[in-house]
């Protein structure tokens, strides 16, 4: 067994980014020991290794650059608002009564500094803390402003991810003004200086580390996630070398789901990063020209290869399931006696029993048609034909990584240069021989081992049986020759660039205008940067709505439509009530009741000295749109602050002793413990990254403000040492309370409703993909494909992102009757949904018209009643996603059974003969048919998900439910 995927870094490429990191996080660091540093910057100089934590240099120098400029935006933005705020709040009170207060002021501070010894200065400033200029108007107008700014923040951040930098340091500096604008006698326009210039120090370190220590640009990142994916794509393949003529396990189930989920990962990581090569500055033996020509290929190889995974998914569970409907319901004395002696109601009973029906006609006495011979001439074939492919994507991995890894040093020779041409196109000519191989061969075998299927008369179930097993062996034919020749395809491209570009240049960016387009986009998303707890599992919907518009797909036609005031108030109602404005609601009420404190004139000083500012930050942060991400966040931060704080003050009184703090010691120490923090920072789950950065920032205000509180003096000191972190944790603990009992009253955002929304809008694509399909059958239309090709792997996307809000569902207290394990079923089915969708719509456009007509009257794929029961059933579910209604007992399923029942009128067309076998558009056509079913297969599937999440509802007795 491999080591943990938190600990599975141990490579040069992660460990060169780790280092980049580190020295960023510690020389940051070091300006806070560093005593000129700390007096020029002040007690804030902690915030530029902060600032680390939060956006580390761990990508590419543009997109590190774009970050940084979303972070500091947010923060001048800020300060340009407060600094109109502190205009507006300090001319709401009379100049001549500011003016008489302040005097007072000064005799008040005179008189503290004769009585105590200290200076009138430090008296004046100690009463300002206190409260002393404190006036009702100018803390009205101060917190009416700042928190319509904080609600336009948070208004941002719930609905634009990209943005949560911009609305995090946004809010923290828009909390200066309001804790400490009302305080102030006079205008104070520096004074978010004290976090702005750690800040942007923190920025140039991380700048300066992504461009000095070992530095990457987009297409290095590009070819990098090249490199692995053709690591993952041999997963599926070695699986099919060995899964050729065994039977079917179950327990290969969850390892094929896992490489097919890391496969898309792995896309989802790359895809993003060709879109910034426009803006790519590299040196290197390819530029972003070449790298860009790899896009398609490698497009259709990952969905090829998903295709042929696909294929083993559903085979997998099919024979699992099937297995498990017929042990249970095949019997049907038994059945029948259940029934008839009032059993407790079994939910999906006559779903299921029709479904076993159908499926006892196919049993029979034997597993097998191929004899013991014919099986292994196809495990010969068929093994022989994934390892070329498997040796032709370890060729190219080499090739990619000879271009990418070897720029600097161990450049390539001119002589390896060449051998690995040789053998580059050595493989290519292996893959076409082999591709012609393997397909003559299979086809051969098939027609020698079924020879007694072609020359039966009539059709019984031994006949059927041999008829399903034969279209599973074409169908299996047709995926693993377009996986060859999709491999083909890819290293055909890469082997052009590769033979003509054999010497390292300096390459230029070709475009500026993405990264503007990337600033201004909602959807545009950028590579190398870790996904956010914020991010909406929608977004991609939202491309798909696009792309869907965009070929003119109608949803049909609509009633009239209310006036324009009618519209407005409603538009105004829903912006106001929407998730992300109640998130930024909430986030209004949480800022006033975490910060009222600091202006009210009796707890003003108690809140100045212990650090409250701290307190409503946590409690800001903290708040998230859905529940579950905010319950798991709650938890992660209150561990990541225990175990930061124990390590900050293990580091501290290592590094100090009982002393007033060693610099060296501190700088030694804080560097080993940053190795943690920066680990944890990098390669934490996303679902735990918060915690991780709870955890370096409490060590950080541990050894920075023990560190401030013995060589620089200031009022409220938290102290030195544990006195700091209790403080901290007690901070932690207020906000975290505070952002609790608001996020929960007066009703929580349930994540469970949101991703249930989001399946529903995916079904709802869904059967808009199904009516283009039924529009483009038989006409032979282009754009069919064209959509499934734009629209299919984005939707995939979508399902493979709420991998983690529906692993956190468990962490939700929630009303909802759909759990985590039923939300898992339904993405699971919509995915299989799509996957056969898209391979129809792809075949709508290069399958004959005989073919698709005979597809249509074997299946009735295109008979009225048939696409009525379907669009009927995805209906349901789109709708009891949303409402949570129990669906009836009896639907017009299983739809699998109805295809059938329709194509036993057309026995007598099927007619398959040796010389269809070897046909290859018949090959597409059993492709075809079995996507169909199986695209049925899972409509019948998703109901029963929903009947045993939901329960049925209109219950019909024995004798009508026979007759339906």
């Amino acid at each position: 067994m491999g080591l943990p995927a938190f600990l599975d870094h141990f490579n040069a490429r992660d460990l060169k980014v780790f280092f980049r990191c580190w020295v960023a996080a510690w020389v940051a660091c070091l300006l806070f020991i560093i005593n000129p540093s700390l007096r020029s910057l002040g007690t804030a100089t902690f915030f530029a290794c902060m600032v680390q934590f939060m956006l580390p240099p761990s990508g590419i120098v543009s997109i590190y650059l774009l970050g940084s400029l979303t972070l500091l935006m947010g923060m001048f933005l800020a300060w340009g608002w407060g600094v109109i705020v502190m205009k507006a709040a300090l001319a709401a009170r009379p100049t001549a009564e500011t003016q008489a207060r302040y005097a007072s002021l000064q005799q008040a501070a005179k008189a503290q500094a004769n009585a105590t010894g200290i200076s009138p200065v430090a008296a004046a400033q100690i009463l300002i803390y206190e409260g002393y200029m404190l006036d009702v108007r100018v803390t009205v107008v101060t917190y009416c402003l700042v928190c319509t700014f904080i609600y336009l923040l948070a208004r941002l951040r719930a609905s634009n991810p990209k943005a949560t930098f911009t609305a995090i340091f946004g809010t923290i500096i828009s909390d200066l003004f309001l804790n400490y604008a009302p305080l102030f006698p006079s205008f104070q326009g520096t004074l978010p200086l004290t976090l702005i210039k750690p800040a942007a120090i923190g920025v140039g370190l991380g700048f300066a580390c992504s461009v000095f220590l070992f530095p990457r640009s987009t297409s290095h990142v590009v070819l990098d996630s090249l490199e692995d994916m053709m690591e993952h794509l041999k997963l599926p393949l070695k699986f099919t070398a060995s899964a050729i003529g065994k039977r079917e396990e179950k327990d290969d189930l969850d390892h094929l789901r896992l490489v097919q989920s890391r496969i898309i990962q792995e896309y989802r990581k790359m895809e993003p990063a060709f879109a910034f090569l426009p803006l790519d500055f590299s040196v290197g033996y390819w530029g972003a020209r070449d790298v860009e020509k790899f896009k398609e290929p490698t497009r259709k190889l990952v969905t090829a290869i998903l295709a042929l995974l696909e294929f083993h998914v559903t085979r997998v569970y099919s024979a699992s399931r099937n297995e498990d409907i017929l042990l249970k319901y095949g019997d049907k004395a038994r059945l029948q006696n259940e029934m008839d002696t009032k059993f407790d109601h079994d939910i999906g009973r006559y779903q299921r029993s029709q479904l076993a029906e159908m499926l006892d006609g196919f049993r029979n006495a034997g597993d097998y048609h191929l004899s013991g011979a014919a099986i292994q001439e196809l495990v010969g074939t068929g093994t022989y034909a994934t390892e070329v492919c498997i040796e032709a994507l370890d060729l190219l991995k080499q090739c990619i990584h000879m271009a990418n890894c070897r720029r600097w040093f161990r450049r390539p020779s001119k002589e390896d240069h060449k051998a690995l041409c040789r053998r580059i196109y050595t493989a290519l000519e292996d893959l076409r021989r082999v591709r012609t191989s393997f397909v003559h061969d299979m086809t051969e075998t098939l027609i020698a081992n079924y020879t007694s299927f072609f020359e039966e008369l009539s059709f019984t179930n031994e006949t059927k049986k041999q008829l399903r097993d034969l279209v599973i062996s074409m169908v299996f034919e047709e995926h693993m020759a377009n996986a060859i020749d999709k491999t083909e395809a890819l290293m055909m491209q890469i082997y052009t660039v590769f033979h003509t570009s054999n010497r390292i240049r300096l390459w230029w960016p070709l475009s500026l205008t993405r990264a503007t387009s990337w600033v201004i986009g909602k959807d545009s998303k950028a590579p190398m940067m870790t996904p956010s707890a914020d991010d909406d599992p929608d977004q991609a919907s939202d491309l798909i709505k696009v792309a869907e518009e965009k070929l003119r797909i109608s949803r049909g036609y609509r009633t009239k439509q209310r006036n324009a005031v009618g519209r407005a108030i409603l538009g105004t109602y829903h912006w106001f009530t929407s998730n992300s404005g109640l998130y930024a609601l909430r986030m209004v009420i949480i800022t006033i009741a975490l910060g009222i404190p600091g202006v009210i004139p009796h707890t003003a000083g108690f809140y100045y000295r212990q650090k409250g500012l701290w307190g409503l930050i946590m409690g800001q942060t903290s708040l998230l749109v859905y529940m579950a991400d905010f319950t798991f966040s709650v938890i992660s931060r209150v561990v990541g602050t225990v175990a930061g704080g124990i390590l900050g003050l293990l580091a501290w009184y290592i590094g100090s002793a009982q002393g007033p703090g060693n610099p060296y010691g501190l700088a030694a120490i804080v560097g080993a413990m940053l190795l943690i923090f920066v680990w944890v920072r990098l390669y934490l789950p996303p679902s735990l990254l918060q915690g991780g950065i709870m955890g370096g920032v409490t060590f950080l205000l541990v050894i920075a403000y023990s560190y401030d509180d013995t060589h620089i003096f200031q009022y409220g000191s938290p102290g030195v040492g544990y006195a700091v972190f209790y403080r901290r944790m007690v901070l932690v603990l207020i906000g975290v309370g505070a952002a609790i009992i608001i996020q929960v009253l007066p009703r929580p955002p349930s994540a469970s409703k949101h991703v249930c929304k989001s399946l529903s809008r995916s079904i709802r694509s869904l059967s808009d993909h199904y009516a283009l399909l039924l529009s483009c059958w038989g006409h032979s239309q282009d754009h069919g494909k064209l959509l499934a090709e734009s629209v299919s792997l984005q939707l995939t996307q979508s399902l493979v992102g709420l991998d983690d809000p529906i692993a956190l569902l468990r962490f939700e207290f929630s009303s909802s009757r759909f759990d985590s394990k039923s939300l898992t079923d339904v993405k699971r089915l919509c995915h299989s949904i799509n996957l056969n969708l898209r391979r129809l719509l792809v075949l709508s456009g290069s399958l004959p018209q005989s073919f698709q007509d005979h597809l249509s009257r074997q299946t009735g794929l295109i008979d009225h009643r048939i696409i009525g029961e379907v669009m009927a059933i995805l209906a349901t579910c789109e709708q009891v996603l949303k409402t949570e209604d129990s669906l009836p007992e009896i639907l017009p399923s299983p739809l699998v059974r109805r295809a059938y029942e329709y194509g036993a009128g057309h026995l007598g067309e099927l007619k398959i003969n040796p010389e269809l076998v070897r046909d290859e558009e018949y090959r597409k056509f059993c492709v075809a048919f079995s996507a169909y079913l199986n695209f049925l297969g899972s409509i019948d599937e998703l109901v029963l998900v929903m009947k045993d999440a939901l329960g049925e509802a209109h219950l019909v007795s024995k004798s009508l439910a026979d007759l339906v």
